[in-house]
């Protein structure tokens, strides 16, 4: 609301200039242009940042996710390591 108070005041700024109708229509006309740029700007740059944290907190769940998987291979194959070290008791011969 205080830009479009700011807009009309800048108009009735440039009537009391003494701008004819048609100037004014120009410098109208170039300030909406100018707002609609900024705000194609504006979303633009609102648009990338979304992406960004979207694709950080991806990255983050994707890395928390392999270190799990690690922590879960690592305990299996600690724990299939005990087991072949544990060996079934076979009775063998001893050669002289």
């Amino acid at each position: 609301m205080t830009s479009l108070c700011s807009f009309t005041q800048e108009t009735m700024a440039t009537i009391n200039l003494g701008m004819s109708v048609e100037e004014i229509e120009r410098v109208v006309a170039q300030r909406v242009a100018n707002a609609i740029e900024a705000i194609a700007i504006y979303e633009t740059k609102t648009n990338l940042t979304r992406k960004s944290m979207s694709q950080t907190k991806r990255q983050k769940e994707k890395v928390a996710e392999n270190a799990n998987n690690k922590r879960k291979w690592g305990s299996n194959h600690n724990e299939s390591l005990s087991q072949q070290n544990k060996g079934h008791k076979v009775p063998r011969a001893h050669t002289a």
